[in-house]
């Protein structure tokens, strides 16, 4: 359903009140519009206007044309009718291998411009003697690689439309094979064709693709994304680039359209946009009046009626430029002329009405030409005369009417059309004002809707010149008219006039007193005020939120920007940190004199301006507060809402314009300085700088600041923030810097451009950080390796820019002899005067890492990282890296070799060869010492029976977290040597000194455990009274002992004891543990000291309850079974064990008794008898006849004597 406007009642210029010389005709009826793929086929370009966006255009083709590393991408973004695709068609012919065309479009151009016409032409003939290949096509809904086919297709058949070359046809037919063309056939198809000639791509209507990729889900395929555009940019940018020139057409900005996508969709569309040179075409007056001019003839105008139109012309003029609207559109006396019978203010009202309601031509062509009321056309069938006595004009009252007119209803699409509707509601209420009044409402209604607060604004003056001809406009008894008619209107509350400005609006009226209001709130606020309400609004208004470095970011590779801030007295603002914010400085517009600029919190550099009058701009300022403050008064009328938000609008605008000339780089108003630090913006600036831009300061700071930044080839990671997919790639990139190292291009084809390709080309390759085998600098050994390339240290004969940060990284490094947090590293990279983003800092340190393997060690969490891998490599690569630390450990030089060398041997280890470990020598020692601590016993991590040395040593390797302190600090300080500096001068006595000490005492703690078993196997023997001098001795000899008590009943203890001793399916280390866990209920490996001390008493205690029942039994064993083949199932039979057991008792002077068995071997019996015949024969010859048992108390007295003194001994152990 369409809703119509109803019209107020018009009142159609009678005949006798207008005169129009006859004769004034129409140059065609409508204005055409274009269809490129139409129209690049067809001969005629319909005599295109070469306007001022155009020539813009056009001339940065022209530089392209001539200078190829200039810009080769073009985004023409604007509404329908702008222009953008007549331009395109222009374009192609200026470029085209048709020569007719060519020379069309070379005419056109050069009506306008003949040296940039000229330009052109011979640039393009240096280029392309015969012409671009126009690859032009209208988008559709689908997806972007079935654009660029169809557009690659329609270049083909208009150069080759009979015989195409083979490799052209090859490549097409490859892009041909799928529905949608692969990405890599799609490039490979460009590049042929661009090896035939210089392409031209042009994609209208390109909205649609990106619609379709919105719609579609934001498909991340190759074929469907945006992506493929940013490709094809990147392949023909640069000297060295294709010859591909490219022009999207669309109506909106990329990230426009992706507004219902993520955030980072939009992000990624905008980054993709920044490829291309966007240019805007809106409606151009200049351009737009010209177009009326070429669609009104006066040849068959007469003679008498040319000198009229040619009074009104020359008037207009003068009033023109009087009225300072030159300014405005710059119109000479002759186009006046041209442009009869149009009012001067009409021909501009009309398309800038148009404009607003987005019709622009078609208005325009409807307006002229149309056959309905208030149209030209009409006014010239009622209104011509063959003798004219005047030359009226069509005045804005007309123009009105045509607008509101019944049934035109396309204002309702208009931004303004609550206003439109506003004003046109308010006419029609005045239905009974008289027409006079009615035309001058109209009148303020049309110059209201045009401008605010400009040049064409409502003023007397303006309204007294769009109410009457060109020669009428001056009378003086019109104006006093006039302005008495406006008073009454005001009085009316039908106009409302704002004396700030002079000018007067369609009102409705209020209650309330908008002056007086503001004045009051206006007398409370400060000059503080006014600067906090423009730090919150900056961005919106002149004053920008952020600054780009544009000129510097395009040299360096590295995209930098400056935040801003408005100050005034403020003593302190608080700037960008170096690691954690993306801006690079502060940019300060200050409302005060060099003395009192603020301190920046940032060691960031801060540019301030300071302007000549800033008094100025803060009392406009503080009237714009006072409105706003106004506005959230909740018992304003929807009137007095609506004018408040319209004054502030105004004063809006007004302070936009005094800021921008106030801070204007370049202007004589302001002054801007340079402080490389914010925190000295106390004393005296760095110096003083000179550019005409915002842009330019920045760029300009930078340079200064920023001198030694390295320079890379990528934007995709010379920036603070990465996109999800550029942070991929670095990960990929980084991954192969440490696994690919030796390949060429660290793995990626030689023949295909992956982004991660472009990466390596762009940075690591770039810096120098990558090279051949035979070109290290600093790097990697390649000696005796099959690898063909490696990591290798920059060199200023392949980037001298990258220099100086790498000379500051490895200093960092090597500077870093405690555990350092590596966001230090990253900080010190970033800040002045290196500058380096945070997309590449992580790459220049893990080559850092990679390259100083030997002598920097890497903690993570404070744990030493002994490999740089992948996973390592992903954790470092965020933005914020604080759980890494580095630590300088130089072991390649003086005492530190020599003591590693001597470490190295004593402990038999051998150094890995990986090239991804980190310090390998080192690392080698330091888990040779590891392992031994870490298998171990309970028993000899914990026991106190260790010398000094080994007790010192094992409290060391048991806290140890940082190998280069272990080795060189920790240990040597706890066995009493000084620390081990990398500059400790070679002492070869000091390190065998230090070796040989901490050698021993690592043998010892190894061998903890066996001397405790040892230990363990002496006390059962001596216990026993066994000779045993190893396990298995006493395991022999504890079994011949036992072996009668096999089949006894015993006390359980006992009884377990003799199992475990008899047990024959153990190995004799198993054996010996089963044991002493029956006898103590431990194990050894979980023994304490004390558990030591208390063994020997244990061990007696158990022998010595053998001791009291041994006699009780009769000690036999078994002969072994017949095992030959004649007496299988023969059984052993007991025979008598060859050991005879006594027991002794013994009866001291003190009454009490010891008893003692004692077991005789039979194979000792015959040698103990004979050894006693001898002995009792010498007894009696010295001590007489009882000498025998003299001999045997004295005897048995001595062997209790030993018993005692041992058990005393083992007892005090």
């Amino acid at each position: 359903m369409t809703t119509a406007i109803k019209p107020s009642p018009r009142t159609q210029r009678k005949g006798t009140d207008a005169q129009i010389p006859n004769g004034i005709t129409f140059v065609g009826t409508e204005f055409r519009s274009t269809n490129l793929e139409r129209d690049v086929r067809v001969q005629d370009l319909h005599s295109p206007y070469v306007g001022v966006r155009a020539l813009d255009v056009l001339d940065r083709v022209g530089n392209a044309l001539g200078d190829l590393k200039r810009t080769r991408a073009w985004s023409f973004t604007g509404p329908y009718g702008s222009g953008k695709s007549t331009l395109s068609n222009l374009i192609d012919a200026l470029l085209g291998h048709d020569a007719e065309r060519r020379t069309t479009a070379y005419e056109a151009v050069a009506a306008t411009n003949a040296a940039l016409a000229q330009e052109i032409a011979e640039n393009r003939e240096t280029l392309a003697a015969d012409g671009f290949l126009g690859a032009v096509t209208t988008a559709r809904r689908e997806p972007l690689a079935a654009t660029v086919h169809r557009a690659l297709q329609t270049a083909v058949e208009r150069k080759w439309s009979k015989r195409v070359p083979n490799d052209v046809s090859t490549a097409m037919t490859v892009c041909a094979e799928t529905d949608v063309p692969t990405t890599d056939s799609l490039l490979n198809a460009v590049t042929t064709l661009c090896g035939k000639a210089p392409l031209l791509l042009i994609i209208d209507e390109f909205g649609k693709t990106l619609e379709y990729l919105v719609s579609s889900g934001e498909s991340s395929r190759a074929e469907s994304d945006v992506f493929l555009l940013q490709l094809l940019a990147e392949k023909g940018a640069g000297a060295k680039g294709l010859p591909l020139f490219m022009f999207t057409l669309q109506h909106l900005a990329f990230s426009d359209y992706a507004s219902r996508s993520s955030s980072v969709q939009t992000q990624e569309w905008a980054k993709i946009q920044g490829r291309f040179e966007d240019v805007t075409f809106g409606p151009n007056l200049g351009d737009a009046v010209y177009l009326l001019q070429r669609k009104l003839a006066h040849a068959a105008v007469s003679e008498q009626g040319r000198k009229l139109v040619e009074a009104q012309a020359k008037a207009a003029h003068g009033i023109w430029r009087q009225q300072s609207l030159h300014s405005v559109v710059d119109i000479s006396a002759e186009s006046f002329a041209n442009l009869y019978p149009l009012h001067p203010l009409t021909a501009v009202a009309a398309p800038l009405m148009a404009a607003q309601i987005g019709q622009n031509d078609r208005s325009l062509s409807g307006f002229l030409v149309n056959d309905e009321p208030y149209t030209v056309r009409r006014t010239l069938d009622t209104c011509a005369v063959e003798v004219p006595e005047r030359a009226s004009t069509i005045r804005i009252p007309q123009l009105y009417d045509f607008f509101f007119s019944a049934g035109r209803t396309t204002i309702l699409a208009s931004s303004k059309a609550s206003r439109w509707l506003e004003i046109n509601a308010r006419l029609e209420e005045a239905h009974g004002l008289p027409e006079a009044d009615q035309e001058l409402l109209k009148a303020i209604g049309v110059l209201n809707l045009i401008d605010a607060d400009g040049l064409l604004r409502a003023t007397p003056a303006m309204i007294q010149f769009a109410l009457n001809d060109p020669t009428d406009a001056i009378d003086a008894k019109r104006f006093d008219q006039l302005k008495k008619r406006l008073d009454k209107l005001v009085e009316d509350g039908l106009v409302v006039h704002r004396s700030y400005s002079d000018e007067y609006r369609i009102w409705q009226g209020t209650d309330v007193d908008i002056d007086a209001r503001v004045r009051e709130i206006a007398t409370q606020l400060q000059p503080d005020d006014v600067v906090r309400y423009f730090n919150k609004h900056l961005g919106t208004n002149v004053l920008p939120n952020a600054v780009a470095a544009g000129a510097h970011s395009q040299l360096t590779g590295m995209q930098r920007h400056f935040v801003t801030a408005v100050s005034h007295q403020t003593e302190k603002l608080r700037g960008p940190r170096v690691v954690q914010d993306a801006a690079d400085g502060m940019l300060v517009f200050h409302f005060g004199d060099l003395k009192s600029t603020p301190r920046v919190d940032s060691p960031l550099p801060v540019v301030v301006g300071v302007t000549k009058n800033p008094q100025a701009v803060l009392d406009v300022g503080n009237t714009l507060v006072a409105l706003q403050d106004l506005m959230s008064d909740e018992e304003l009328d929807h009137v007095a809402r609506r004018e408040i938000n319209e004054r502030a609008g105004e004063f809006s605008q007004r302070i936009t314009a005094m800021l921008a000339e106030a801070f204007r780089p370049g202007s004589d108003e302001s002054s801007w300085y340079l402080w490389k630090s914010g925190e000295d913006t106390d004393g005296e600036p760095a110096q003083q700088l000179k550019a005409r831009s915002y842009a330019g300061l920045v760029s300009e700071a930078c340079n200064v600041v920023y001198d030694q930044t390295p320079h890379v080839r990528n934007e995709m990671v010379g920036r603070h923030q990465l996109t999800s997919n550029a942070a991929r790639t670095r990960r990929e990139v980084l991954t192969s810097m440490i696994e690919k190292t030796g390949l060429p291009l660290l793995g990626w084809p030689q023949d295909k451009f992956p982004a991660e390709r472009a990466l390596y080309d762009g940075v690591v390759e770039h810096l120098g950080l990558h090279r051949a085998a035979g070109e290290f600098s600093g790097g990697q050994n390649s000696e005796g390796s099959f690898h063909t390339h490696g990591m290798s240290r920059p060199s200023a004969a392949k980037n001298k820019s990258v220099m100086p940060v790498w000379e500051a990284l490895e200093e960092a490094l090597s500077e870093a002899t405690e555990p350092t947090n590596i966001v230090e590293i990253y900080e010190r990279l970033m800040a002045p005067p290196y500058g380096v983003k945070a997309g590449v800092v992580p790459i220049l340190v893990v080559a850092g890492l990679v390259l100083h393997g030997n002598d920097v060690a890497l903690f993570e969490e404070g744990n030493y990282c002994p490999r740089l891998t992948a996973a390592i490599v992903e954790r470092l690569n965020v933005p914020y890296p604080e759980r890494f630390t580095v630590k300088a450990a130089p072991v390649d030089r003086a005492q530190r070799r020599l003591v590693l060398d001597e470490l190295v041997k004593s402990l038999g280890v051998d150094i890995p060869r990986s090239r991804t470990n980190r310090n390998p020598a080192l690392l080698a020692v330091t888990r040779g010492m590891l392992e031994r601590v870490m298998v171990l016993d309970q028993y000899s991590r914990k026991t106190r029976g260790l010398s000094d040395d080994t007790l010192v040593v094992r409290k060391v390797l048991s806290e140890a977290t940082d190998p280069d302190r272990l080795v060189f600090e920790e240990l040597p300080k706890a066995l009493g040597f000084e620390k081990i500096t990398p500059s400790t001068r070679k002492d070869s006595e000091a390190a065998e000194a230090y070796v040989v000490r901490l050698t021993n005492a690592l043998n010892e703690l190894t061998d903890a455990s066996a001397n405790l078993r040892r230990y363990v196997v002496e006390t059962l023997a001596q216990e026993f009274r066994l000779p045993a001098s190893s396990t298995g001795e006493l395991r022999a000899g504890l079994a011949e002992r036992m072996r009668g008590f096999a089949d006894a009943s015993l006390e359980v203890s006992l009884h377990g004891f003799v199992t475990r001793v008899l047990n024959e399916m153990l190995p004799d280390d198993d054996w010996l543990g089963t044991v002493v866990v029956q006898l103590v209920n431990q194990a050894l490996g979980d023994w304490t000291d004390r558990d030591m001390d208390a063994f020997p008493r244990v061990v007696r205690d158990r022998a010595r309850a053998l001791d009291r029942v041994s006699h009780l039994y009769n000690v036999v064993e078994e002969e072994p079974a017949d095992e030959t083949p004649a007496a299988p199932n023969k059984r052993a039979k007991p025979k008598q064990r060859q050991i005879d057991t006594h027991l002794l008792t013994l009866t001291t002077p003190k009454g009490t008794e010891e008893r003692t068995l004692i077991h005789v071997p039979k194979k000792s019996r015959n040698a103990a008898d004979e050894l006693v015949v001898s002995v009792i024969r010498q007894a009696e010859e010295a001590l007489g006849p009882d000498g025998a048992r003299i001999l045997l108390a004295a005897l048995a007295e001595h062997l209790s004597g030993q018993d005692s003194a041992a058990s005393e001994r083992k007892e005090h152990l």
